[in-house]
């Protein structure tokens, strides 16, 4: 680990102009996407969004899930103040908890049949094509060949939406879940669930190995109350985020303590993410920050093999998935391809190009942006020549996410649907909140909950 003196937790000042600025021009972003999108559907402009810039419908409704969700924001609010002091396992502990209490009420609200069940039991979800595989060697082996409409390709036995939409392990993960007796929307959800509050433990230790605790202990509460649990909850996106911040967290620990086996792991972990949705080649920006960082506090030399067993872990992935017939890089051809057979190809890039942004702050939260001003004024600071504070490493991290997003952006690939496609990339980004201090802080908690419950109760997300 680095000198104590190079890892100082450097004073923030409550409020700043640039906060309230941030704070204007992300909701000035979401209404702009909101008024130019309603007169595009006027219009008869294809964007397919039926509450523009969401997947979602206006539809006011409260559940018995709601004064759960109501609950986890007081206990939010008592674990903020307490966070500091808490022993760091009993901390992680009971802010994993609170995610897990968070991300089931919130789908709860729309009652479990609908919120949670039905869910992925959608014509265009993983479960609809379970009952077409027979054995995993011939999926993996033929999936590409099913991917896109084509010659020699019946219409009828292409995969469904999501299912082509992403590579087969992610589908395959839903049929060993029925395999084993848990089939259905309820199991399948709940694992999406489980999984996605791995991101609320594995957030807060990757700051904590990269050398900024005590910007990991502030983040345990606003991670733990993550507005993108909307989405996150009863999605494979969430199940997404949860692998690969997950496998951040591991290599990151395992390069800060040259730990191998632990690097092994998440190289595994991050593999695996990366074949589970093709989006998440992007993550490695996040991954070569956390590199950069270690290598800074230990040393070349100290990190180089953790690093070294990480990328073996990861390529190990790839291997197995070319040995038993499945290539990455076909896939995502092909997937190239499906994508511009449907709607993609009417719905306007000019669009889309800051809609996606605008989504991705209903998702996280207009809060979001304070974060990223707070990362660029964190960055912005003089200081010692050399050093690297907290704050610096918590707004590194932050904006790493926010540059995956933005290289996701103009890949034109994620045209809508970003409040859950991009929520990896959100909770990274959402480092940049640990930035903040006292009272400030316990009002940005409270403003993204209550966000995060106005756009549950308020529409019908489809999530």
């Amino acid at each position: 680990m680095a000198p104590a003196n190079s890892l100082t937790d450097s004073p923030a000042p409550r409020w700043r102009r640039g906060d309230l600025v941030a704070l204007v021009a992300a909701l000035a972003l979401i209404t702009i996407a909101a008024v130019v999108g309603y007169q595009m559907n006027r219009r008869g402009v294809p964007i397919v969004l039926p509450r523009p810039p969401l997947l979602a419908f206006w539809h006011p409704h409260i559940g018995w899930g709601t004064p759960l969700a109501i609950l986890c924001v007081l206990l939010g609010l008592r674990l903020q103040r307490l966070a500091a002091v808490l022993p760091w396992q009993r901390l992680l502990l009971t802010g994993w908890l609170l995610n897990l209490a968070w991300m089931c009420s919130l789908p709860l609200v729309d009652g479990l049949q609908r919120g949670w069940i039905d869910v992925l039991l959608d014509p265009n979800e993983y479960l609809h094509d379970l009952p077409r595989i027979s054995d995993p060697w011939t999926f993996l082996s033929s999936f590409t060949h099913f991917i896109a409409f084509g010659p020699g390709v019946d219409g009828d036995l292409v995969w469904t939406t999501h299912v082509a939409g992403h590579p087969p392990l992610t589908t395959l993960i839903f049929w060993l879940l029925a395999r084993v007796g848990l089939g259905g929307g309820f199991w399948a959800g709940a694992l999406c669930i489980l999984v996605a509050s791995a991101a609320s433990v594995a957030l807060p230790v990757a700051l904590r190995e990269l050398g900024a605790e005590a910007a990991g202990r502030r983040i345990v509460p606003f991670i733990a109350l993550f507005p993108g649990a909307v989405w996150m909850a009863v999605s494979a996106d969430g199940l997404f985020a949860g692998v690969a911040v997950g496998g951040l967290a591991l290599v990151s620990r395992g390069a800060a303590r040259g730990r191998v086996l632990v690097s092994l792991l998440g190289g595994l972990l991050l593999g695996i993410a990366v074949f589970l949705s093709y989006g998440l080649v992007l993550f490695g920006v996040v991954v070569l920050l956390a590199m950069i960082v270690t290598v800074r506090q230990r040393g070349l030399r100290r990190v180089v093999v953790p690093w070294l067993v990480a990328t073996i872990g990861f390529v190990a992935v790839a291997a197995v998935h070319l040995v038993l017939g499945f290539n990455w890089v076909s896939g995502l051809l092909a997937l190239r391809v499906r994508y511009y057979q449907g709607i993609a190809s009417q719905r306007p890039f000019s669009y889309f190009v800051y809609a996606d942004l605008a989504a991705w702050l209903v998702s996280c939260s207009p809060l979001l942006a304070i974060g990223i001003a707070r990362s660029i004024a964190a960055l912005s600071r003089g200081g010692r020549a050399g050093s690297w504070t907290q704050d610096r490493i918590a707004a590194l991290l932050a904006l790493s996410g926010v540059l995956a997003a933005l290289v996701a952006n103009l890949s034109a690939l994620s045209k809508a649907e970003t409040e859950r496609i991009w929520l990896s990339f959100g909770v990274i980004a959402y480092s940049g909140l640990a930035l903040l201090r006292g009272r400030t802080a316990s009002w940005a908690l409270v403003a993204s909950a209550t966000w995060a419950l106005l756009v549950n109760h308020l529409l019908n997300t489809g999530w």
